[in-house]
């Protein structure tokens, strides 16, 4: 009896010494104060409620998108991508911008403006047509110049600011 305890007692010992540490590191993947977590966990739940809603999947993707994922977005409305809707493709060029994805962005936002059209201007705005025109122009200048931005970054930065035309407010003049 004493030996097969021995035997346990060192089979333990060896099992505590020999196995390699952990090497997973879990970090939080949403960072944002409580209101907005409970907003996104209320927009989740409401898409994995209604799957097949693209209304659900857009506002969830917003989310998202305020909260700096524009990879989740665009995972959010892959499956309404080829859908003519011009908030799915809105979601999708913005989340296409920040990641600096010029050609995507692009097509994009060719695909938000026929569905504008096809909508008409009542479900689609002007000032939804400027946010693709503004989106747009910042990534047609990567196009244009030939600009990788992961590998020339000043020179992608030139480019967009070049074509957002960026200005400064300046104070009145004191009389």
């Amino acid at each position: 009896m004493t030996r097969a305890f021995d035997l346990i007692a060192i089979a333990a010992v060896a099992v505590v010494l020999l196995l390699p540490k952990p090497s997973l590191q879990a970090n939080v993947a949403l960072v944002a104060d409580k209101l907005a977590l409970d907003r996104v966990a209320m927009l989740e739940d409401a898409r994995y409620a209604q799957p097949d809603d693209p209304t659900r999947a857009v506002e969830l993707a917003d989310a998202y998108l305020d909260l700096l994922h524009p990879d989740w977005a665009l995972a959010t409305t892959a499956q309404f991508a080829s859908l003519p809707d011009h908030r799915i493709h809105l979601v999708r060029a913005t989340a296409r911008a920040e990641r600096l994805e010029a050609q995507g962005c692009l097509d994009e936002t060719r695909d938000g403006l026929a569905a504008c059209d096809a909508e008409g201007a009542q479900k689609c705005p002007d000032v939804v047509r400027t946010r693709f025109s503004v989106i747009s122009s910042a990534m047609k200048a990567l196009v244009d110049a030939g600009v990788d931005p992961r590998k020339d970054p000043r020179k992608a930065r030139e480019a967009v600011a070049g074509a957002l035309h960026a200005t400064k407010a300046r104070p009145p003049a004191k009389p």
